[in-house]
């Protein structure tokens, strides 16, 4: 929205990395935070009191599929903006596995084309860690780089050869380009369609192991400490993954790690009925995993929270279990779903909130921080404690309808994102603020 003015007044500005817990008036001219301004009458200017209202750092998302180009049948470039600004997010990582993937310099300047022309956030791209994500031969780090990625994983895959691997972590730290590593061993087989377990075998269903996931966890930590080279471990899901990780950082190996919101909210239980809108990629795990997970944000051994955002359409999705894609969009809600668990571990969990949605994402990436000093870009959200909301994709940004989460009930959420200056999302009960 083309308002470069603003007044938004009375609100908790809250950005410990500022030294900023405080009720300010915030005012924004040409893309600029300000706390001291003399036209604040104009006309040309729009108003909020946000008395009783939070803002804080804009929110990056270290895992978001696209699949722009390719299959964008249910979701394009803007709708996912949409999506992630109505999350909170600032900023998101858009993963390689589009079509073609984005192993190329070609397809990345096409993608970051139509990123410009169309996202309302800053939406960086990742590429190919091996071309096709194959797992076969490694991209071309160098000229992937230089078309403007700024990290290189073969999410949501993994290569298998373990040469092959280490040689391009050694050629991508040439190039200073961050490692992400999506932890899933494929010699057990490509049949992750859930949760190996008891429960799976009562429906009937192919299951993953959790060792298909820590045996990856435990070649990246080995190669790590072997190369002392950061990587990162996307979107673990078991509880031995967990202790693999905390374990490894008490040794002060370079390893950092997230997890996917959903894997903090929900376990194998929420297929019940072959509920393929809950078939995820790691798959849902048991009780004991999901407490584990929730463990490791709470104490600091996971270091991000993602949306793990991956949109397919009903169609899609409405076939038997183990023909459905895996995945689930979450950009709108990661936010609020990561309260709901936090507060529960915490009186005040907005300070590791902000490291797990905004800080450490950055940090990982080697990027600057959104700070809300004065004279900074605007990058922030604004935000709505103890105000229930109820989750209704009806009322959504994105095109997508493939969650689990629909009709949950969560205690706060964002109503205003304001991305390099300008507004990307404006909650439509908003002008009950003014």
């Amino acid at each position: 929205m083309e308002i470069k003015n603003l007044n938004l007044l009375n609100a908790r500005v809250y950005d410990p990395l500022s030294n900023i817990n405080t009720t300010l008036d915030v005012f924004i001219r040409d893309g600029k935070i300000l706390y001291e301004c003399d036209n604040i009458d104009s006309k040309n200017i729009y108003t909020l009191n946000l008395k009783n209202h939070l803002i804080v750092p804009g929110f990056f998302d270290l895992r978001v599929h696209t699949r722009i180009p390719g299959n964008n049948s249910c979701e394009g470039i803007k709708s996912i903006s949409e999506a992630a600004a109505r999350g909170g997010f600032t900023d998101i990582l858009a993963m390689p596995d589009t079509l073609p993937a984005a192993d190329n310099p070609g397809t990345i300047q096409y993608i970051k084309d139509r990123v410009e022309k169309q996202s309302l956030v800053k939406m960086w791209l990742a590429g190919c860690l091996t071309t096709g994500s194959k797992g076969e031969s490694i991209a071309p780090l160098g000229s992937l780089k230089d078309a403007g990625v700024i990290a290189i994983t073969d999410c949501p895959y993994s290569p298998n050869n373990n040469q092959i691997f280490i040689n391009s972590i050694k050629y991508a730290s040439m190039f200073d380009l961050p490692v992400i590593e999506f932890p899933f061993d494929r010699s057990f087989g490509s049949d992750n369609f859930t949760h190996e377990s008891a429960y799976s075998l009562k429906l009937g269903i192919g299951g993953s192991p959790r060792i298909a996931e820590e045996l990856a966890v435990q070649r990246a930590i080995s190669i790590s400490k072997e190369l002392d080279v950061n990587i990162h471990i996307s979107s673990i899901s078991t509880i031995n993954s967990v202790q693999l990780i905390r374990r490894a950082k008490e040794l002060n190996f370079k390893i950092t790690t997230d997890v996917s919101l959903h894997h903090l909210l929900l376990n194998e239980t929420a297929i019940e009925g072959y509920n393929t809108l809950a078939k995820l990629n790691p798959p849902l795990r048991e009780e004991i995993d999901r407490n584990a997970l929730v463990s490791g944000v709470c104490d600091g051994t996971i270091d991000a929270v993602t949306s793990a955002h991956n949109p397919y359409s009903l169609h899609e999705k409405q076939v038997e279990f183990d023909i459905a894609p895996s995945g689930a969009i979450g950009l709108e809600v990661c936010f609020s779903g990561l309260y709901e668990v936090l507060k529960k571990c915490h009186k005040d969990p907005l300070a590791q909130i902000l490291n797990l949605l905004s800080y450490s994402p950055r940090r990982i990436l080697q990027l600057k921080q959104n700070y809300m000093k004065s004279g900074a870009t605007a990058n922030f959200t604004v935000i709505a404690l103890d105000k229930p909301l109820k989750y209704d994709l009806a009322l959504g940004t994105s095109h997508s309808e493939n969650t689990p989460l629909n009709y949950k009930i969560f205690s706060a959420s964002p109503i205003l994102t304001i991305a390099d200056g300008l507004i990307a999302y404006k909650s439509n009960n908003i002008s009950d603020l003014s």
